[in-house]
């Protein structure tokens, strides 16, 4: 019965040494790879860990405060650096479209659509004037920048408010719905077409002005489809820069389902518009509006499909006229 005993525990003991070895060489391997990871001097085969538990009360109480002290720095760095690079980008996308507006007025001034006139319009949001009113301040372009203590005392709340809005500074982890509005406020308030409110105004021969935005809804098909054409032609005309003398471009414009809802009227003062533009435009029209269209162009062409096979043909409209008669 001793004997089975004394024979197990020396099974155990061998056991134990044997796990002991392994986890020796476990150790030495830690040692060696910090060792040589961070360029450390400590012995790999000394029996106490003494060097390398004093290390780690180093940097617990030393070293890792410093670090937590830099990220801290680093993360309040970056934070001021988005926030005025994010604010002198809306800045400057929305004077840059301003100068657009300008350019688009320049270049239709003296373009009539029959007896009338058109210009656009940027103002600020009325739902959103607070921030507008802090992204465009002048301050920003006297040597102040967000933080500074006259910034922050006029618009100070006005900042930390859009941030809130598109920056999760929660330490929690967001929900589904609370990362879906982030997402809805990022794609909303990073855009700076939010700040702004831009329309058409009508001009009338008698000089009465009248705002797209007001009047859309009681106008017909074909007077809402004027608008889209002389905001359209002016954009043209202004990346082409027809009016300069240097401009020497293809001046192309390609409309497809052009006139649909126009009557003869509207047509004729669209195309006659586009002539004193000196623009060129392709005209893909409905078969309904072709009788309009012909007779204002230089060239025809009919395209028919019969089954597999498209039939291009040239005409025109005059000789038709003259075989009607």
């Amino acid at each position: 019965m001793a004997a089975n005993i004394i024979a197990a525990f020396i099974s155990v003991i061998k056991g134990t040494e044997t796990k002991k070895l392994a986890k020796l060489d476990l150790l030495i391997g830690l040692r060696n790879d910090y060792n040589r990871d961070f360029k450390g001097s400590f012995s790999v085969t000394a029996v106490l860990n003494t060097a390398y538990d004093g290390e780690l009360k180093r940097l617990k109480e030393t070293l890792l405060l410093e670090y937590r002290e830099k990220i801290r720095e680093a993360r309040e760095r970056a934070q001021v650096q988005f926030q005025e690079d994010f604010i002198s980008k809306l800045r400057a996308n929305i004077y840059e479209v301003v100068e657009q507006i300008k350019d688009l007025n320049k270049a239709i001034k003296d373009n009539f659509f029959g007896r009338d006139q058109y210009k656009f319009t940027v103002a600020p949001n009325v739902h959103y004037r607070h921030f507008y009113d802090m992204i465009t301040d002048d301050m920003l372009l006297e040597g102040f920048n967000l933080f500074s203590d006259v910034f922050q005392e006029q618009h100070g709340d006005t900042v930390d408010e859009l941030f809130m809005q598109i920056v999760d500074i929660g330490e929690g982890v967001l929900t589904a719905d609370q990362r879906q509005q982030l997402a809805r406020n990022l794609e909303k308030f990073t855009d700076y077409r939010t700040y702004l409110d831009f329309d058409m105004v009508n001009i009338d021969d008698e000089g009465r002005e009248s705002r797209l935005s007001r009047v859309l809804a009681k106008k017909s098909g074909g007077e809402t489809q004027t608008p889209f054409y002389i905001a359209v032609l002016a954009s043209f005309l202004q990346l082409y820069r027809v009016r300069h003398r240097d401009a020497n471009a293809l001046r192309l414009i390609v409309f497809d389902e052009a006139y649909s809802k126009m009557d003869h009227q509207r047509i004729h003062e669209s195309i006659k518009l586009i002539r004193e533009m000196g623009l060129q435009v392709i005209l893909s029209a409905p078969t309904e509006k072709i009788g309009d269209i012909a007779p204002l162009v230089d060239r025809n062409l009919c395209v028919t499909r019969i089954k597999q096979a498209t039939i291009v043909k040239a005409f025109d409209p005059r000789e038709l006229l003259e075989m009607g008669a």
